[in-house]
């Protein structure tokens, strides 16, 4: 009995701090295209298209450790699929005397559904509020000429995400907080 009790707060705690790591982390969403091992490192490389964004890449934890290993496991699964990307920027020293980099490291993987679909509604609209700031994304949404309810097509989100970005680099948009 000792040991399970034992084995039960060791397995809580570990999942505490998961869900704060996750609770934490920004999000990204897009169809998974590949996936990747880094040799040198030892960590997977997940590479998702991200709506409105184009290409990006997310490492993950070590594949000797648990989390790493399953997470690798999980997006080899999900190639294809639309897919949100919990991230967070991991500070990485490089060579003696070079500035520490940052790179994006994928703490944990959604599966959204088919990418060939449609996008609910939900999330068509957190996705805006997160490319056009809270004040602004119900503007940009009409702008878009999406529909005022029901599911948007992943062709309409990306149009209507790309638009919104061309407003930021104009430098008449929001702040991106996804790197």
């Amino acid at each position: 009995m000792r040991e399970i009790a034992l084995n039960l707060y060791l397995d809580g705690a570990q999942l505490a701090a998961d869900i704060a790591r996750v609770e934490g982390a920004d999000r990204v969403r897009g169809v998974l295209t590949r996936v990747e091992i880094e040799e040198s490192s030892n960590r997977a490389l997940i590479y998702i298209r991200a709506l409105g964004r184009g290409e990006e890449r997310f490492r993950t934890d070590r594949l000797e450790n648990d989390s790493g290993k399953e997470l690798h496991a999980l997006a080899e699964r999900l190639i294809g699929r639309l897919v949100r990307v919990y991230k967070e920027l991991e500070t990485v020293q490089g060579q003696p005397g070079e500035r520490p980099s940052k790179v994006r490291m994928a703490v944990h993987l959604v599966d959204l559904g088919p990418a060939d679909g449609s996008v609910s509604e939900k999330e068509a609209k957190d996705m805006m509020v997160q490319a056009a700031g809270q004040d602004r994304a119900r503007a940009a949404w009409q702008a878009a000429g999406l529909p005022a309810s029901g599911p948007v097509t992943m062709e309409q989100l990306e149009t209507a995400l790309a638009a919104q970005s061309a407003t930021d680099v104009d430098g008449r948009g929001g702040e991106d907080n996804d790197e």
